[in-house]
């Protein structure tokens, strides 16, 4: 086919416009006029930031040939045979030189005159992003009208909720996508990926995490087993296994109850805690992998000596509540960790730092002293954006289901210099408390969380069949979301607790921090959604998705937890 020349077609690529070829004496109201500026397209496109957009799932094993038909409207006519469509198409490929072996990129460039739809070929396993310019021609008029448009591929799983579900006793991973303006919907998210593979080693998983890290380049989508052990799929390549266990091999094996990430992967400030339900703790970073805490360090606090049942992280400190002994323990987040994903399968980090006790004196307290108390979430506030100065907070509960409010400050306003002191006796930390008497989150305490991307000091928790919106400073709770009839709200997540939140220059992650993840039950069926927030965590009507089913109509089953996983740099042409 003819190439064109590009050049003079680049005056011509507004999304809306038309050309006039001569000098005519229309008459406007009984001419035919084709709507340019509200063409659309099957598959829908979504508008993104370069204009309209089409993604095309990637083809696994096979070439496909994707076709895209334009649909306009004209005032005089109701077909298409009036008008001639021509399309122009470029896309850059990567070719390796036979004469020197290295690899090269060219444009590729083509022209097809196919009136309403053009057909696109997208080869098994390759990225494409096809550039489109579609002239249409009115002959009635001889009015010449363009649109511009992208196609690309979309890689399997690409920015969508996960969840585990269980159906007749036995644990599926799901999955819930959306391709442009449609959700994808998966009973079994691993039968896609591996379609010749019958085993399923979802089957006695319990807990969902994620990490990513743009380099090296890691899309781990952490799952935790009833057996204690666990292992991180890599999500946008057909979820094949990370070598990297998520916990040393030679550690005791524990059940995981809460993975809590605080801080900004983009700075490379960010910590990760994994708690089990025997009380034990495990820590990492950027990686999937979670270290023992104190294992080489001299007079640490041994798993047995205490029983974690909340837990933050600072920027000095992994801070805890130790149920066993009613004290705060903590550990310096100082040990290093490789940069490299295959240093931690063959020379695995330890901790060097020691377990401590904190010695908070609550005495000050009286009878709010945390003594006696449930510890049920540890957090810190605001810290996308001081995280120097963001100390660490605790939610307790006493057995009349009273619930209150701690705040710990370092004694040396941050500092490092306790973590090599096992000995130390004075108090790590001071702290002050204060009752919530507007605080009711009912029996679902795990589900309590909090995200840094609010500026005011909210807390989320999930209620029978609502999610409720708090504010510590004031009490004031709204509803921001509530569930189907018959429905009750299992697990709540944001899409990302990074803080590198919108408000930060050259932030990687757009608004994904806004979106929250809710996971509901009704009888032995479950259904996933998501809600959009404003900054202000007021709820933004211009987003929303409700999904109970597979799209071929089967029923999901119980959710047990979700997890998004997105691409680490995150915008609105990634969505």
């Amino acid at each position: 086919m003819k190439n064109i020349i590009y050049v003079a077609m680049s005056a011509l690529l507004l999304t809306s416009c038309y050309e006039d070829k001569g000098n005519y004496d229309y008459r406007f109201d009984s001419m035919n006029q084709v709507d340019i500026s509200n063409v659309s397209y099957q598959p829908e496109a979504y508008e993104g930031v370069s204009g309209k957009v089409i993604e095309v799932q990637l083809p696994l094993t096979e070439d496909k040939v994707q076709r895209v038909e334009a649909k306009l409207s004209q005032t005089l006519s109701d077909n298409y045979d009036n008008l001639d469509f021509t399309w122009y198409t470029a896309y850059t490929a990567t070719k390796r030189d036979p004469m020197t072996g290295r690899e090269v990129t060219e444009t590729v460039r083509d022209t097809l005159r196919t009136n309403g739809y053009v057909d696109l070929n997208f080869p098994a396993n390759t990225d494409r992003n096809y550039s489109v310019i579609m002239e249409v021609k009115d002959r009635t008029t001889d009015l010449d009208y363009y649109a511009k448009l992208n196609v690309k591929t979309r890689l399997l799983f690409k920015n969508s909720l996960f969840f585990l579900h269980q159906q007749g006793g036995e644990t599926f991973l799901g999955n819930v996508e959306k391709i442009g303006t449609m959700f994808e919907s998966r009973s079994n998210a691993y039968k896609t990926a591996k379609p010749t593979i019958t085993d399923n080693p979802f089957a006695d998983a319990v807990k969902l995490g994620y990490t990513s890290c743009p380099y090296p380049e890691v899309n781990g989508l952490m799952v935790f087993r009833s057996n204690g052990r666990g292992n991180t799929y890599n999500v946008f390549k057909a979820l094949d296994t990370y070598d990297v266990p998520l916990v040393p091999a030679v550690s005791s094996s524990f059940v995981a109850s809460r993975v809590i990430t605080v801080g900004n992967i983009a700075t490379g400030n960010i910590f990760k805690c994994l708690l089990s339900r025997d009380g034990q703790f495990y820590m990492g970073k950027w990686a999937p992998y979670y270290t023992v805490p104190g294992e080489d360090a001299e007079e640490s606090l041994q798993s047995g000596d205490y029983r974690v049942t909340a837990a933050t992280v600072t920027e000095s400190y992994y801070v805890l509540w130790d149920a066993k002994n009613n004290r705060f323990i903590y550990q310096s987040n100082s040990d290093w960790f490789p940069f490299q994903l295959n240093e931690y399968a063959q020379n695995p980090p330890h901790s060097v730092y020691p377990v401590m006790d904190a010695k908070v004196d609550f005495s000050s307290l009286g009878t709010l002293s945390p003594v006696g108390k449930t510890a049920v979430y540890g957090f810190i506030a605001s810290h996308n954006e001081f995280f120097p100065d963001a100390k660490p907070q605790f939610i307790f509960k006493d057995a009349d289901n009273n619930f209150y409010l701690y705040e710990l400050t370092p004694v040396d306003a941050g500092g490092k210099s306790r973590g090599g002191d096992a000995g130390a006796s004075e108090s790590a930390f001071t702290i002050t408390g204060k009752k919530l008497p507007d605080f009711h989150p009912g029996s679902n305490l795990a589900s309590i969380t909090y995200n840094p991307w609010f500026s005011t000091n909210y807390i989320f928790y999930a209620k029978d069949g609502n999610v409720i919106r708090h504010n510590l400073s004031n009490g004031d709770e709204q509803v921001i979301y509530t569930a189907p009839a018959g429905y009750t709200v299992s697990v709540i997540k944001f899409r990302t607790e990074d803080a590198e939140s919108n408000s930060t220059m050259g932030s990687n992650l757009g608004d994904l921090g806004l979106y929250l993840s809710i996971g509901m039950n009704k009888e032995s069926n479950g259904a996933v959604a998501e809600i959009k927030l404003t900054p202000a965590a007021d709820v933004d009507e211009s987003f929303s998705l409700f999904c109970d089913k597979d799209s071929e109509g089967n029923a999901f089953g119980r959710i047990l937890d979700l997890q998004f996983a997105h691409v680490y740099t995150y915008s609105k042409d990634s969505n």
